[in-house]
């Protein structure tokens, strides 16, 4: 996957645009707190951009794979409930 899927399969399971900034993924207003994708020097990083600063998560040296994870973050669920 690269990062134009990773926009269209984020934008089909309904994940709000707000949530993540991609590069060359149009969307509309970004939250102040959100996912993100950047390449820097040949590598991809991933991580959140929160109060203003970027705190990266991982770093890849492919696309899909850091596509992957962030797709895996914005469309977990979480466990399923349990029994009360």
């Amino acid at each position: 996957m690269d990062r134009f899927e990773l926009c269209r399969a984020l934008r089909a399971a309904g994940v709000p645009s707000a949530y993540y900034e991609i590069p060359d993924c149009p969307g509309e207003h970004r939250s102040a707190d959100r996912y993100f994708l950047e390449e820097r020097d040949g590598e991809w990083l991933v991580g959140v951009h929160e109060r203003g600063r970027r705190e990266v998560f991982e770093r890849f040296a492919d696309e899909g794979r850091a596509c992957g994870w962030i797709y895996d973050r914005l469309t977990d669920e979480g466990p399923a409930p349990g029994p009360d």
